[in-house]
């Protein structure tokens, strides 16, 4: 077993590594950004717009999908748990959401 340490490692941070670039935003693409649940939609659009993000739709009141301004200098909303790329996260929103 302990000769399989090592591919293990190797197994595990080659998953972790794919998430992180998958997930993460791309420049100039749009990005679900993630609140505490119990911050307030309004609350959340207000962060988001902030930060430089044009908020788009929310399908949650902590979530806010939201696109890059003109400017392209949007940064992560403040108290966000996470910013995620929304093309790789619309299988997770509601079948009834229109925020594609």
């Amino acid at each position: 077993m302990p000769d399989f340490i090592p591919a293990i490692s190797l197994l595990f941070g080659g998953l972790v590594l794919s998430a992180v670039l998958t997930l993460s935003p791309h420049p100039g693409e749009p990005a679900l950004v993630v609140f505490s649940p119990s911050t307030p939609g309004a609350e959340a659009f207000a962060r988001v717009a902030e930060a430089g993000w044009l908020p788009v739709a929310s399908p949650y009141s902590f979530l806010v999908l939201a696109r890059p301004d003109e400017a392209g200098q949007s940064r992560r909303p403040a108290d966000a748990y996470l910013l995620l790329n929304a093309s790789a996260m619309f299988g997770c929103l509601p079948a009834e959401s229109t925020a594609r």
